[in-house]
């Protein structure tokens, strides 16, 4: 009596796992509607570019294609091209692209189109090499003003 109650016992939770956790049946797929009632997917955005940092040494420049070079390390040769939506300024004063000379450094922002070409977003300020002014150390005191010894009568 103890094995047959023992197989049936076995016997229903070994049937109970397979009725229990069988997946679910799939319905019919319902006909497709006609192509022209179906909305197509919108492509993809792309993602804004986030403008950079530039601070170049112009090499040359070309009047003609609102564009100057600058040379890399490396010495390759890198475009940057301006376009009708560049804000041009040198300082706080509106500038024009016919300022800039060869030589100048142009600070800014910029977008990077490809490995050797940048489109300008912002001149922010050009001209001639500035030198950075060396902080002084921290807990210096400003050098006291020398004062003329007195004169003796």
């Amino acid at each position: 009596m103890k094995k047959l109650l023992t197989i049936l016992t076995l016997t229903a939770f070994a049937a109970l796992p397979a009725t229990t956790f069988a997946a679910p049946k799939k319905e019919a797929a319902a006909p497709a509607a006609t192509p022209a009632a179906t909305p197509a997917p919108k492509p993809a955005e792309p993602k804004a570019a986030k403008p950079m940092a530039m601070y170049s040494e112009v090499a040359t420049i070309d009047a003609a294609g609102k564009s100057f070079t600058h040379k890399n390390k490396d010495g390759k040769e890198v475009k940057f091209v301006i376009t009708d939506k560049t804000e041009i300024k040198n300082g706080a004063d509106a500038a024009k692209f016919e300022d800039i000379k060869v030589g100048d450094y142009v600070s800014g922002s910029r977008l990077k189109k490809s490995e050797t070409e940048y489109e300008v977003v912002k001149i922010t300020k050009f001209g001639p090499k500035t030198e950075k002014k060396a902080a002084a150390p921290v807990g210096a005191t400003p050098a006291a003003k020398a004062t003329p010894a007195p004169k003796k009568p």
